[in-house]
Formats: structure tokens, sequence, C-alpha cells
């Protein structure tokens, strides 16, 4: 029995799929709530890069905007950026977050 993690758009399309080979995380870096990016080493050969984010923030999330995430795989290495974007205004703030990358 496969197990693993498989993610579907609303049409059916496979967009994720994760069942047949074991992930492994690289590391992770936290914003600090702020712009940022970091070098990180090529996946092995046969594999594909991820990343996930999670908030380290405990304040209100409704307000507190997370990264945009933006994963650029070069010919010796992967360029992981994030860039915080939210409208003017009071109350908005950008989030401290851990960002997890590793491959699959």
């Amino acid at each position: 029995m496969t197990a693993g993690l498989k993610v579907y758009d609303p049409s059916g399309l496979a967009l994720l799929d994760m069942t047949s080979s074991i992930s492994q995380m690289m590391g992770y870096v936290d914003t600090g709530a702020a712009n940022g990016s970091l070098s990180i080493p090529l996946a092995p050969a046969g594999k594909t890069l991820f990343y996930a984010i999670t908030e380290l923030s405990a304040q209100n999330k409704y307000l507190g905007k997370r990264p945009g995430v933006t994963l650029v795989v070069g010919a010796s290495v992967a360029t992981l950026s994030w860039q915080y974007s939210y409208a003017g205004g009071w109350g908005f703030y950008s989030l401290n977050c851990r960002i997890h990358y590793g491959y699959y």
C-alpha cells in the first residue's frame, strides 16, 4: 500500500504527488518578519525541491501576513527567496515565519 501526500486542484489535476518517494528535510530559515533570500543545495538527481511555511508569531494571524516564497533552481545552487506584500493601512504586519525546505 502506498502512503504519502497527493494534492489536486479543483479540476482534478495533480499538483503534487509525494507517494513514490520519502521526503527529506534539508533545513529551515526564520524570516524575522523581513524580506530575504537563502542559497540552498540542489536536490539529488531525480528528486524535486519543496518548501513549507509555518508561522512563528502568536499574534493575530488574521492581520499578520505570511511571505510569498519563490524557489529558483540554478545550475549549481537553488535560491529560496521570500517577500512580504500587503496593502498599506492600520493593523497589517509581517508574521515571523519559518520556511522548511527539502526534497522528495
